[in-house]
């Protein structure tokens, strides 16, 4: 019999975390395919736009080349904000429809059922994902710690406009009643599991990180007479871009988390699963 786990429940930091790795164990085959099926084609753009992003930074030429140079440089950073906003309001759109579905069908997610949910919600997990973008940009331009106050409950706005079919708006205005009186330990739950992220983005990278301090002792007299190309040929670009397809994929770990927080929260101020249970209960006497 399929081991199950209930997301409609309180539970603990370290619960949490636990969970979360135990659902990737339990669903990962599943979870895979969704991904594939849905957030494929936006994952490989991402990957090329990285590449061109790469690419048209790694030696530094924009910054001799006057508003041409500029331009060299704006074009593939909006390209890559743009590839961002539509790949990640598409990982969390599957993961996290995913999960509703999951809890909805007892385990059991239909992967057509969930292509046109991710589908029909597209734009606003886009368009949530900008303005989440937008306000955590100023609110790190403010000072740093507004910027994180907002980014806690920001980061819950996708769960609501999923679990709950908010609009964007809502979505955003309801993170922060959401998370009422319940900020401290949201952000510790974040912090833990985004150093452990944090780690292993840091292990997954070392390839990158080990070649260019290769590569930057081998090419030091170039480099000391200020040409910086040498440092930046095919090998490291294309380890580069590895590494951050790897940390594009593993932001899926966060986005279920997040659903897990968001239903850890929710119990805690609604009492929904628990009212959920008794009725069920109540019904098979």
């Amino acid at each position: 019999m399929k081991e199950l786990i209930t997301f409609k429940k309180q539970r603990e930091l370290g619960d949490i975390i636990t969970d979360t790795f135990k659902f990737i164990r339990l669903e990962y085959k599943p979870l895979f395919k969704a991904l594939l099926r849905n957030a494929a084609i936006p994952f490989l753009v991402l990957i090329a736009i990285s590449a061109y992003y790469t690419s048209a930074t790694a030696n530094f030429s924009f910054l001799e080349g006057g508003t041409f140079g500029a331009a060299n440089l704006f074009l593939p950073i909006l390209a890559l904000f743009i590839a961002l906003f539509f790949y990640y309001g598409v990982l969390y759109g599957t993961v996290l429809n995913y999960i509703k579905l999951y809890v909805a069908n007892q385990g059991v997610v239909d992967q057509d059922e969930l292509k046109r949910s991710v589908k029909s919600e597209l734009g606003s997990l886009t368009g949530l994902t900008f303005l989440i973008f937008i306000m955590m940009f100023f609110g790190f331009m403010l000072c740093f710690f507004p910027g994180v106050y907002i980014a806690i409950p920001l980061s819950l706005a996708w769960a609501i406009l999923v679990f709950e079919n908010k609009a964007v708006g809502d979505s955003i205005s309801d993170s922060f009643k959401l998370i009422k009186n319940e900020w401290w330990i949201t952000f510790a739950t974040m912090l833990v599991l985004g150093i452990l992220l944090y780690i292993a983005n840091i292990v997954l990278s070392l390839p990158v990180i080990l070649y260019s301090l290769t590569k930057g002792f081998l090419s030091a007299e170039t480099i000391s007479q200020g040409d910086m190309s040498s440092m930046f040929d095919w090998v490291y670009i294309t380890l580069s871009v590895l590494s951050s397809a790897v940390q594009y994929i593993l932001a899926g770990i966060f986005a279920i988390a997040i659903a897990f927080i968001y239903f850890n929260l929710n119990e805690k101020k609604n009492q929904t699963g628990t009212f959920e249970t008794i009725e069920s209960i109540g019904s098979d006497h």
